[in-house]
């Protein structure tokens, strides 16, 4: 009987606040359902967003002629990354349209690009590829000092061999037409020691031998007479 007496209190004591509170209580309610549906309604927008990016690209990636022209192309490539930013497909549009650049000898401009998608996504997973576009596009255009620093740059920022063995191997060759032979050996050294069975790996040995063999060999020093 004591608990029911002391259910009965609590009954009466809840029910006349939240009658009282009711219009409160309901607002709150429905400022949560709303809160709700918006979170789910903008992540339906942006996955949906994502497939129409992804189409337009795949479309564009399908029907791209070979009589297009790369700056139509890289035009068309630029426009999907400006209508769907903020979307994979927009990292992936703005980089293939650097490269188309890059590939039809634009090296300017294909830098410029690069480097947009460097400033636009500085934390996409594609970055590293982004920056050995810049580096690329420098030394294509003969500056090599500024695209020898990039790759040094590169090499300290990323660990994982698909980006360190390209732009070691770029830099090696960079020191190579410098006349530093010692630098473009150790670099190529390390490639091929590190990447035995690969393609790269297997050039860098070649070039490692080709430098190695041009290199004078060290004389001793000469003996120095004993004092009287």
């Amino acid at each position: 009987m004591e608990s029911q007496d002391t259910e009965s209190l609590v009954y009466f004591k809840i029910v006349p606040a939240i009658v009282a509170n009711k219009n409160r209580i309901i607002g709150g309610v429905v400022a949560i359902v709303v809160v709700v549906l918006l979170v789910l309604f903008l992540s339906w927008q942006k996955e949906q967003k994502e497939v129409n990016a992804g189409q337009a690209f795949s479309q564009l990636w399908v029907s791209a002629q070979a009589s297009t022209s790369p700056s139509q192309l890289s035009g068309d490539y630029l426009k999907i990354a400006s209508d769907y930013a903020n979307t994979h497909t927009a990292e992936r549009a703005q980089l293939q349209a650097a490269t188309v650049l890059f590939s039809a000898g634009n090296y300017a401009e294909a830098q410029t690009q690069f480097q947009k998608f460097v400033d636009t996504y500085p934390n996409s997973g594609l970055m590293a590829t982004a920056l050995l576009g810049v580096a690329s596009a420098l030394e294509a255009q003969g500056k090599v000092d500024a695209a020898l620093d990039s790759y040094k740059k590169i090499l300290e920022a990323f660990n994982n061999p698909a980006t360190q063995f390209p732009a070691k191997f770029s830099a090696a060759r960079i020191y190579e037409q410098q006349g530093k032979a010692a630098e473009a050996l150790r670099y190529y050294q390390e490639i091929a020691r590190s990447a035995p069975n690969t393609a790269l790996g297997q050039q860098a040995n070649l070039k490692a031998l080709e430098l190695a063999a041009a290199m004078p060999a060290k004389t001793p020093a000469p003996e120095v007479p004993a004092s009287k």
